[in-house]
Formats: C-alpha cells, sequence, structure tokens
C-alpha cells in the first residue's frame, strides 16, 4: 500500500472513530516491516515480537489522536524505535546471535552472522539510520522526522554508518580467511 494512501486514511478514520478492528488491517499493511525493523535494532526474535506487539498495542491506545495527515508510518517507526531503545537500554548486554547453525551454505551463514554482528557493533546513531535507509528503504526525510534530526544531519550519519559497516566487515572477513 503507498504511503498514505485513500485506504490507509479510511483505516485511521475507522480507528480513531472507535472501530478496534481496524487495527487488524493496519497490523496486515505495517506488522511486517515493524517486525523486520525491530529485529534489526533488537537482534532477538523474542524482544521484537514484544517490541512490534507493544507498537500496536500503543496505536490502538492512542488512536483517539490519530491524524490520517499522511504522518502516520513515522508515527508507528517512532513508537517502535523508542520501545527499541528502552529494550536495549534495560539490557546493555548485547548477546551473540544463537542462530550460528553451520550447515550447508557455511560461507553464507557465517557473513551473514558477520553483517548482523557489525551492524549490532555499530553506535546507535550509525545503526537506526542504516535500518531504516537501507534496510527498511524508508526515505530520508521521513528516517530523519523518525530519529528527530534534519536531513543533511541523517545523511551524514548515513554516509558515517555505511564507512564503519564496510570497516567492520573487511576486519570480520579478513580474520574468517
Amino acid at each position: 500500500m503507498q504511503h498514505g494512501s485513500s485506504a490507509e486514511r479510511r483505516l485511521l478514520h475507522a480507528l480513531a472513530s472507535g472501530d478496534s478492528s481496524a487495527i487488524g488491517a493496519i497490523y496486515e499493511l505495517y506488522g511486517e516491516r515493524i517486525y523486520r525493523y525491530t529485529f534489526r535494532m533488537l537482534n532477538n526474535r523474542a524482544d521484537a515480537e514484544d517490541a512490534t506487539a507493544e507498537t500496536f498495542f500503543r496505536v490502538l491506545k492512542g488512536s483517539r489522536e490519530l491524524r490520517a495527515n499522511g504522518a502516520f508510518r513515522t508515527w508507528l517507526f517512532r513508537i517502535a524505535r523508542n520501545l527499541c531503545i528502552d529494550k536495549l537500554r534495560q539490557h546493555k548486554l548485547l548477546e551473540l546471535p544463537t542462530d550460528t547453525s553451520y550447515g550447508s551454505g557455511e560461507e553464507k551463514a557465517v557473513l551473514r552472522l558477520a553483517v548482523r554482528q557489525a551492524l549490532t557493533d555499530l553506535p546507535l546513531d550509525y545503526r537506526e539510520p542504516l535500518i531504516l535507509c537501507d534496510l527498511q528503504e524508508i526515505s530520508a526525510r521521513e528516517a530523519a522526522d523518525v530519529l528527530g534530526i534534519s536531513v543533511p544531519a541523517l545523511k551524514s550519519r548515513l554516509y558515517r554508518g555505511r564507512r564503519a559497516l564496510r570497516d567492520k566487515l573487511s576486519a570480520a572477513m579478513e580474520k574468517a580467511l
């Protein structure tokens, strides 16, 4: 569904009018994207599921104040982001992913693990723009709104984050060889 489409506006209006069944349709639209975002932020399936569920619970709780003005997706990702940051503060120790089963496709598994770990090791200021823009494919303007920063600041963080990620991956690959 296109950002800010008429179907989205109808759903948001229904939700704001007290039709709680509209949350299911909104979840159908955004649930998978929010889950992927929270999983990449938290690097933990259970925490990502909790954060996704809590995001939509908060949408339902705040539905009376909803405005179908095209900024819904930004608001939704901002809720998810804040929940992720809270969760990261709760357990500062970032765990290594447990899915390190190296059967067939060992190199793919090693690379996937290296990318995930390198992303996890980046400072949050670099990790968030990379996840929003490069993995979630959100526009720079919208990502800047989600993060509460200017577009030039976002682009600077993206550039530095991509460079830091590349450096971490190069170092990890050299160790693996």
